[in-house]
C-alpha cells in the first residue's frame, strides 16, 4: 500500500513539474507577446511537414480526372478521396496550363494560341522573368520536375496559410499554442480554402492574417526591429497577393485588415497614447505596404496592354456588383456549415450552383458576437477601455452582411471597392474576421477570467443549431437527395454548437477540439491525395501529337470534347484551343476577320470547337465558355489550320486526311490532317 501511494506521489510530483516547465515554457514575454520560440515552433514543424508532401510528390491536385477518360482500371497515384470534376479551374485550367508552360520552356509568353498568350495575366503560369521572386508557389517549376512543382506549388501557399493563422492566433492568445494550432488546422480545412483551393485564394488570407498579427505586434511591442521585420514581411506578401490579380478575394481580406488597423489606432487613442506616439508605431507596416504599392504598379505598367484587353472583355470585364442582391438561401449557404459533407459527393442542392459556389466557413467567431456584445456592455459598465478590437472586426463582418443584403448604399461601397467582389467571395472576409473574433474572446476571458453566462453562451449555441435544423429540415421536405452524403449534419451541427458555447464558458481546448474536429470532417478529403500530377505527355496520344508536329509544324484544333483540348495544350503545340485570358487579336481575327462575333469571344473563357458546317460560328453555352464550330473545307481551316484532334463523331471528314485513330475507354481520338477540297 505504501509503495502504491509513493508511485502515486511520484507520478503526481511529475505531472506538476511537467505543468510547470511547459507553463515556463510558453510564458509570454513583458508585453504580453508570444516568446520566439513557441511563435515558430508551429511553422517549423508546417516545414518539415511541407518537405515531406513534397519530397513524396504528394498533392490534392484533380488532375486524375483524365485517368478515366485515357485509361482502363484503377489510378495507382490515386491515394485517397476521389478527383474533383467541380474544381476544374484547377486541374483543366491551371494544372493544364503549367505543363504547357513547361513543355514550351517556361516562356513569358505562352505560345498555344496564335498571336501568344501572356503567361503571367490572369492566369498566373510558371515563366522565367523578375516577377517570379513574388510568385513563391512557382519557383519549384524552376527547379523541379512537374510531379514534385505541382506539389510545391500545392503546399506553400496552403501550409502558409496555417502558419499565418497560428502566428495570428497565438499573439493575440500567447499562453494557448495548442489552442492555436489547432484553430489553424482547422481554418486551413474550411470548406471555402479547399473547394477554392488556388494561390489567388490563398494568399490573400495569409497576407490578411499577416498583417494584422504585424499590428498587434506594431502597438504593443516596443522593438523597431521586430516591426520592420514585420513590415518587410508584409510588403513582400503585399506584393504577393496584388500579382494574384485577383480582386474578388483581395477586396474582402482588405475589409477587415482596414477596420481592425482603424480599431487598433483607437484603442491605443483611447488608453492615452498621442497621435504621433501611435502613427510612429503603424509607419514601418505604411512603408511596407506604400513599397509595394510601387512594386506592383511598375509590375502593372509593364502589363498595361493585357491590363487594358482584360478590362475591356465582355466578362469579367470591369463588372460592378450592387449591394443587397442576396436572399434567404444565399445565407442559409453561408451558415450551412454542417452540410460541407454534400459538396463532396455535388449534392449541393440549394445550398449552391456547385460545390466550389455552395461551400462556405464554420463561422464560429461571428456566432459569438452576442458574447462580444456582453463583453463590450461589461467593460462599458465598469468604465474600462472598449475592446476596440472585437469592435473592429463586428463592424467589418456587419459592413460584408450589409453588402450582401442591404441595398441602396452602393456609393460608399465603391468607395470601400466593395462592387469589385461577388457574394460568395466575400465570404473569405467573413471567416477571417471569425477566426480572428475567436481569438479575442478567449484573450478578454482569459485576461478576465471571466466567461459568459450559460444562458448566453447556450443562447449563441442554440442560434447556430436552429439555423442548421430550418436547413435540414427544408433539405429534408424538397431536396432529401442532398442530405444522403451526409447523414451524420446533425452530429457536426451539435459538435459546431458545443464550440460556440465552449468558448463562450471560457474551455477553448474543447471548443478548438470540436472546430478542428468539424472541419476536418467536412473537407479533409475535399480534395483527393494524389502523387504527382496526371501528365497527359505521357500518353501515346500526346507523343503521336508532338511527333507529327515536330515533323512538320503547323497549327491544331481540338474539335469535341475536354481532353482534345487538353491533350493539345500539354503536348506544347500552337492550337487554337485552351482556357484564354485577354484574347488575343491575332487569333480571333484569323477566325472572326469581320467582328462578327466579338461580343462571344472578347471574355475570360475557355475555347473549344465542335463540327459544324460552314466558317466559324461562336456561341457561349454558358459566360465562361466559348464554342465555335469547325468545317475543315471552310477559308478559315484551309488557311490557318494544319491538323485536327478529334473525338467529335459529326465532323465532317471532306477536307481530312486520317492519320491516326487512338481507341480509349470512353471514346476515341483521331488525328487529322486537313487538305485541300
Amino acid at each position: 500500500m505504501n509503495n502504491t501511494r509513493m508511485r502515486a506521489v511520484g507520478w503526481g510530483s511529475r505531472y506538476r513539474a511537467g505543468r510547470d516547465a511547459y507553463r515556463r515554457a510558453i510564458d509570454p514575454g513583458p508585453y504580453g507577446l508570444p516568446r520566439l520560440r513557441i511563435l515558430l515552433a508551429f511553422p517549423a514543424l508546417l516545414l518539415i511537414l511541407g518537405i515531406v508532401l513534397v519530397t513524396l510528390g504528394i498533392n490534392g491536385s484533380s488532375s486524375g480526372v483524365f485517368f478515366s477518360q485515357v485509361s482502363y482500371g484503377a489510378d495507382p497515384d490515386l491515394i485517397a478521396g476521389h478527383p474533383q470534376a467541380t474544381r476544374s479551374d484547377e486541374w483543366n485550367v491551371q494544372t493544364v496550363w503549367a505543363i504547357a508552360q513547361v513543355e514550351q520552356g517556361l516562356p513569358l509568353t505562352n505560345g498555344t494560341f496564335p498571336g501568344g498568350m501572356d503567361a503571367t495575366l490572369p492566369q498566373d503560369l510558371p515563366r522565367v522573368d523578375w516577377s517570379v521572386a513574388f510568385r513563391p508557389h512557382l519557383w519549384g517549376f524552376m527547379l523541379m520536375d512537374v510531379d514534385h512543382a505541382i506539389a510545391f506549388k500545392w503546399w506553400l501557399p496552403g501550409l502558409a496559410l496555417a502558419a499565418a493563422a497560428y502566428a495570428f492566433l497565438l499573439t493575440v492568445i500567447p499562453r494557448r499554442p495548442g489552442v492555436s494550432a489547432m484553430l489553424a488546422v482547422g481554418f486551413f480545412f474550411s470548406p471555402l480554402f479547399q473547394w477554392w483551393y488556388l494561390s489567388t485564394t490563398l494568399w490573400p488570407a495569409v497576407w490578411a492574417l499577416v498583417t494584422m498579427t504585424a499590428l498587434v505586434w506594431a502597438f504593443r511591442s516596443p522593438s523597431r526591429r521586430s516591426r520592420w521585420n514585420f513590415s518587410a514581411l508584409v510588403a513582400y506578401l503585399t506584393v504577393v497577393m496584388a500579382m494574384g490579380i485577383y480582386v474578388p478575394f483581395i477586396v474582402p481580406a482588405a475589409v477587415v485588415v482596414l477596420f481592425f488597423g482603424i480599431a487598433l489606432m483607437i484603442e491605443q487613442l483611447r488608453r492615452g497614447a498621442r497621435w504621433r506616439a501611435t502613427l510612429a508605431r503603424v509607419v514601418p507596416v505604411l512603408v511596407g505596404g506604400a513599397a509595394a504599392s510601387v512594386v506592383a504598379v511598375v509590375w502593372l505598367a509593364t502589363k498595361l496592354s493585357t491590363v487594358q484587353a482584360f478590362l475591356g472583355t465582355a466578362y469579367p470585364g470591369n463588372r460592378s456588383t450592387p449591394t443587397g442582391g442576396n436572399g434567404p438561401l444565399s445565407f442559409a449557404s453561408a451558415v450551412g456549415s454542417s452540410f460541407t459533407q454534400a459538396l463532396n459527393e455535388q449534392r449541393a442542392g440549394f445550398l449552391g450552383g456547385n460545390s466550389s459556389e455552395a461551400a462556405t466557413f464554420f463561422y464560429l467567431g461571428i456566432f459569438l458576437i452576442p458574447v462580444v456584445v456582453w463583453i463590450i456592455a461589461r467593460e462599458a459598465r465598469m468604465h474600462k477601455t472598449l475592446p476596440w478590437a472585437m469592435i473592429g472586426l463586428a463592424t467589418s463582418v456587419s459592413v460584408l452582411l450589409a453588402y450582401l443584403y442591404l441595398p441602396g448604399w452602393d456609393a460608399i461601397a465603391r468607395l470601400l471597392l466593395l462592387d469589385k467582389t461577388t457574394p460568395n467571395r466575400v465570404r473569405l472576409g467573413m471567416g477571417l474576421a471569425s477566426i480572428a473574433l475567436v481569438a479575442y474572446v478567449i484573450a478578454y476571458l482569459d485576461q478576465k477570467r471571466a466567461r459568459a453566462g450559460k444562458w448566453l453562451a447556450g443562447a449563441a449555441a442554440i442560434a447556430f443549431l436552429l439555423s442548421q435544423l430550418a436547413i435540414g429540415a427544408l433539405a429534408w421536405r424538397r431536396l432529401p437527395g442532398m442530405l444522403e452524403p451526409v447523414q451524420l449534419w446533425w452530429l457536426w451541427a451539435l459538435l459546431s454548437a458545443a464550440a460556440i458555447y465552449f468558448v463562450a464558458r471560457r474551455r477553448p481546448q474543447l471548443a478548438a477540439t470540436a472546430f478542428l474536429i468539424v472541419t476536418v470532417a467536412g473537407s479533409g478529403l475535399t480534395n483527393p491525395i494524389y502523387r504527382g500530377v496526371f501528365d497527359l505527355r505521357e500518353t501515346d496520344v500526346s507523343q503521336a501529337v508532338v511527333a507529327l508536329d515536330e515533323a512538320a509544324p503547323k497549327t491544331w484544333v481540338g474539335v469535341g470534347g475536354g481532353l482534345t483540348t487538353a491533350m493539345l495544350l500539354e503536348s506544347g503545340v500552337r492550337a487554337y484551343n485552351g482556357f484564354q485570358g485577354a484574347p488575343s487579336a491575332g487569333m480571333w481575327g484569323a477566325i472572326d476577320p469581320a467582328g462578327v462575333y466579338t461580343l462571344q469571344w472578347n471574355r475570360l473563357a475557355g475555347v473549344s470547337w465542335v463540327a459544324g458546317p460552314g466558317e466559324p460560328v461562336v456561341a457561349n453555352p454558358a459566360a465562361d465558355q466559348i464554342s465555335v464550330s469547325f468545317d475543315a473545307c471552310s477559308t478559315f481551316a484551309q488557311a490557318e489550320v494544319g491538323y485536327v484532334l478529334a473525338d467529335d463523331k459529326r465532323l465532317d471528314l471532306d477536307c481530312l486526311s486520317p492519320v491516326r485513330t487512338f481507341d480509349l475507354p470512353k471514346s476515341s481520338l483521331s488525328i487529322y490532317r486537313v487538305v485541300a477540297p
